[in-house]
């Protein structure tokens, strides 16, 4: 296969587009992980120092183990999440 110039340069273009977007989707990938990591600790500290008020969750779910959030916080009340 025999490319002109601009050919070469249209290819040359788009393989450095996808190097940069594959570079893009890891950034992001590791800026959400580690938002996570940081929620989960801002929400232990939250766990523990807020008054908690609970009041019942009436979503509909009757089958679900979470059957109270606090009104202040919007944690629910289970321990377990946030230690």
């Amino acid at each position: 296969l025999i490319m002109d110039q601009t050919q070469e340069q249209k290819l040359s273009e788009k393989i450095n587009q996808i190097n940069e977007l594959q570079q893009n989707i890891i950034s992001y990938f590791n800026y959400i992980e580690e938002s996570k990591k940081e929620i989960k600790e801002l929400e232990k500290f939250v766990w523990r120092n807020c008054k908690h008020e609970w009041v019942y969750l009436d979503d509909g779910d009757y089958y679900s183990k979470i059957k109270y959030k606090c009104k202040h916080c919007d944690l629910y009340r289970n321990q377990y999440m946030y230690n």
